[in-house]
């Protein structure tokens, strides 16, 4: 065990070595750490947002800003975005898809979940009509 520890440890010292050959500083020969993107996923969005909403629902109530101030600071985020982005629609930029779901979709959904509840058919006797009619 102790002879695979050693040989393990020296792969790895390889391995670290050719990486800093190749994507390290060529002077010191140190890697970089680089950051990270700085994507949100639309589930966080979604989850950010509602904070935002539920922080200024409570400023609101507690008298500490007025709608109008919301609203006016809602439409200063407009204009930096449109600025920002002449391209676009400044609708376009802040605009997140978080309505209701489409009818099809909800259907979909119902259907799956009964899972094969209410598909019994019901016969009929094979005798071929009422049998208070005979």
């Amino acid at each position: 065990m102790a002879k695979f520890n050693v040989v393990q440890k020296r792969r790895r010292a390889a391995v670290a070595d050719r990486k800093r050959m190749v994507h390290g500083d060529p002077i010191t020969g140190k890697l970089h750490q680089k950051p990270q993107p700085h994507s949100v996923s639309g589930k966080r969005q979604q989850k950010l947002l509602k904070k935002w909403r539920r922080e200024q629902k409570e400023a609101v109530e507690k008298g500490l800003i007025t709608m109008e101030d919301v609203e006016m600071a809602a439409a200063a985020d407009e204009a930096q975005d449109a600025s920002k982005a002449p391209g676009c629609a400044p609708a376009a930029v802040n605009k997140f898809p978080m309505g209701k779901k489409s009818t099809r979709t909800r259907l979909g959904v119902k259907q799956l979940k009964k899972k094969g509840k209410g598909k019994k058919t019901t016969r009929e006797p094979t005798g071929g009509g009422d049998a208070m009619v005979e």
